[in-house]
């Protein structure tokens, strides 16, 4: 005979108890049955583990050790039940999460942070991906989830907007058009650009670089950074001006002016993006709570 968690649980019991009749009706089971199964675990471990008379029931030293040990079993047991159950509603486990600048510097923080105090047992693992990065990852599901610019349209996709923020222009604080509440694009086009790189900025220079066409003019870049603090620092130095996201406000930058551009209407939207084919239940349960969070319902089923 093999020890199961039967013989563990009963022992465990009695030896909590230490009384037959009582811990009979407290496991749900005919005394003679708990006296068998007690019985059972003694011939296995070829010791006598209680002490018996008419009166009372004792532990024997092997029975002390071996109660000692049982709980610790048990309660490691439980741990696995309930972590396991948390599990399988989504309640643990690891995801990991796409994201651009603009991105991470507007709504997206605020909300991992109350996702984060409320499911404290899903990890969150920040991955920094242009938006054509993250549409790649997305089909090698090297992530789960993408917050990126614009929609990415594929047959294992969804997607809902989750942001939206304005086209501001930057300029450094020397410049003669700071003197101005609010600006147009269109008499920028004389002006020098500074903006970031093709490989890591396609997404957003394609819907500037649309806008700036509609008003008969092309973008003249001076310099080109990678990142957005690169951007800042171009712009700080008089290198030129850019366009940026209005989400640029949550983060202000000394030397660095930002104007509104009243002739541009259109949004720059902060889209959430994941593979609709996944089985993940820790991104179906942030994916419930991104619902509440987004500005817009889903976009897509």
């Amino acid at each position: 005979m093999s020890l199961d968690l039967r013989h563990l649980r009963a022992f465990t019991a009695l030896g909590k108890e230490l009384h037959f009749g009582r811990t009979a009706d407290q496991l749900h089971i005919a005394q003679p049955a708990l006296s068998k199964i007690i019985q059972q675990l003694e011939a296995e471990i070829g010791a006598p583990l209680l002490l018996r008379t008419t009166r009372r029931v004792e532990l024997t030293e092997a029975g002390k050790t071996f109660l000692a040990e049982t709980a610790s079993v048990e309660a490691q047991i439980e741990r696995a039940v309930a972590s396991a159950r948390h599990a399988a509603r989504g309640i643990r486990g690891e995801l990991r999460i796409g994201y651009t600048d603009f991105a991470i510097n507007g709504r997206l923080p605020h909300m991992l942070r109350d996702f984060a105090g409320a499911h404290p047992d899903i990890r969150l693992n920040l991955i920094f991906m242009p938006t054509t990065a993250q549409h790649m990852a997305l089909l090698q599901q090297t992530i789960d989830i993408g917050f990126m610019i614009g929609a990415f349209e594929h047959k294992t996709t969804s997607s809902l907007t989750f942001d939206e923020d304005d086209y501001v222009a930057l300029l450094p604080a020397s410049h003669r058009l700071c003197a101005r509440e609010a600006l147009t694009l269109a008499e920028l086009s004389e002006e020098k650009f500074v903006l970031g790189t093709g490989d890591n900025w396609s997404a957003f220079r394609n819907r500037l670089f649309a806008e700036c066409r509609s008003r008969g003019f092309f973008p003249d870049i001076a310099l080109e950074a990678s990142n957005s603090e690169g951007i800042f620092g171009l712009v700080v130095a008089g290198v030129g001006i850019t366009i940026y996201s209005s989400c640029v406000g949550n983060l202000p930058r000394q030397g660095v002016v930002v104007r509104p551009l009243s002739d541009v209407t259109n949004k720059l939207p902060v889209t959430a993006v994941w593979d609709r084919t996944s089985r993940s239940q820790a991104l179906d349960t942030f994916l419930k709570y991104l619902r509440r969070s987004a500005r817009k319902p889903a976009a897509q089923p």
